[in-house]
């Protein structure tokens, strides 16, 4: 389901390699900013590459709304049951080029 949102920053800013970080906006969203550590497969080529995800750590899908994160969530709860710690980020995340961003709980 989805994580917490503090939960979440404080991974990303203390540990930000225990999890598999997972940006699955369109490459021009991801390449006009994101989570340093994120690695990029939009929602639409995710089912072609599922099987390329593993269970060593905890998989976090992003996006900017939690839409498709969400989406993405799902879609792993079908197409790979296997795989146990899937969360997604249920907020609102900006990007900026230089690695910042802000995120905030949706309204």
């Amino acid at each position: 389901g989805t994580i917490d949102i503090e939960t979440f920053k404080k991974i990303l800013t203390q540990n930000p390699d225990t999890i598999q970080l997972i940006d699955v906006r369109d490459k021009d969203e991801y390449d006009a900013g994101h989570f340093i550590p994120a690695v990029n497969i939009p929602t639409d080529d995710l089912e072609k590459q599922v099987k390329t995800l593993n269970d060593e750590k905890p998989i976090v899908f992003v996006c900017n709304t939690g839409a498709k994160s969400g989406e993405a969530y799902y879609m792993l709860q079908d197409l790979r049951p296997d795989l146990k710690k899937v969360y997604y980020l249920d907020a609102e995340c900006t990007y900026q080029k230089d690695g910042t961003y802000k995120i905030v709980k949706p309204k």
